[in-house]
């Protein structure tokens, strides 16, 4: 996963979501956050082919969209799994009109980038989750689930920026602030 383009959270559900990470950690959990390079957000897009990816291009495309998109409030009312291979445990927000659109407009914009985005980022198929944890075999999820949803209580925030990331190790190329104006409902 060469580049992927993330939108970050305000700093109170940022501490939140870190605070999630060392809850995990502490119960001897594998953490997204371990070692805290990766920054609490939802994945818009991902670009596995490094080849594909003019940087350049990336970046204004994320300049483009922050100029465009006012900061979107958020609400992740639960925990989910993707019980894929890396068993992937997540906070789910709720999905919004504003959420969704902001996520169509960044797709929109990025055709002209041609680089091809893994397909279940793409708009009709997005889940939009904020990884707490990629656990490998299932019986750690659950512990960890079960850890979690012990103290569950839902989380409020607002995305305020997007960044254009690269991987490994991580690196942020680029970060702008949504400055854009709300669009009439």
């Amino acid at each position: 996963m060469p580049y992927a383009v993330e939108l970050r959270f305000d700093e109170d559900l940022a501490e939140r979501v870190r605070g999630l990470w060392r809850a995990l950690e502490a119960i001897g959990a594998s953490s997204f956050g371990a070692g805290g390079a990766p920054v609490p957000h939802l994945s818009l897009a991902v670009y596995d082919h490094e080849d594909e990816v003019d940087e350049a291009a990336a970046r204004d495309l994320v300049a483009k969209l922050a100029a465009r998109v006012a900061p979107v409030n958020i609400a992740v009312a639960s925990l989910g799994v993707f019980p894929t291979e890396e068993s992937v445990l997540f906070l789910a927000p709720v999905v919004t009109p504003a959420l969704l659109d902001l996520h169509a407009r960044y797709h929109a914009v990025a055709k002209s980038l041609g680089a091809t985005c893994r397909p279940y980022y793409l708009p009709g198929c997005w889940v939009p989750h904020c990884t707490l944890s990629m656990q490998g075999p299932m019986a750690g999820v659950q512990d960890a689930l079960g850890h979690l949803a012990a103290s569950w209580s839902p989380l409020r925030g607002t995305i305020r920026t997007v960044a254009l990331i690269k991987v490994p190790p991580l690196l942020t190329l680029a970060e702008q602030a949504l400055a854009g104006e709300s669009r009439p409902r």
